[in-house]
């Protein structure tokens, strides 16, 4: 299983049913072809073999309200900002 917290709620929606509703409608939303449609394509593929878990954290938190969640989340943009890592999901 794959635990998946992120900060848009874009991708959080895609996985939670988007993805399923895009397929079944020709990879289109209200007649007209979604958005970057190859690379949620590739990751509807990709799922299919992956039990997938998915949180949605708000980025955007007073450090009083901070979660461990919320930190984890603010590491990782930094690490992203500094170092793009090639993952191999295959």
């Amino acid at each position: 299983m794959l635990d998946l917290c992120t900060d848009s709620w874009m991708v959080a929606n895609a996985l939670w049913g988007w993805l399923q509703q895009w397929k079944q409608s020709n990879w289109q939303c209200r007649g007209k072809p979604i958005w970057a449609a190859p690379l949620w394509q590739d990751i509807a593929a990709r799922l299919e073999k992956l039990v997938v878990k998915v949180c949605h954290v708000d980025a955007h938190i007073p450090k009083s309200r901070a979660t461990e969640e919320h930190e984890n989340n603010q590491q990782v943009d930094q690490a992203a900002k500094i170092e793009v890592a090639q993952v191999d999901l295959d």
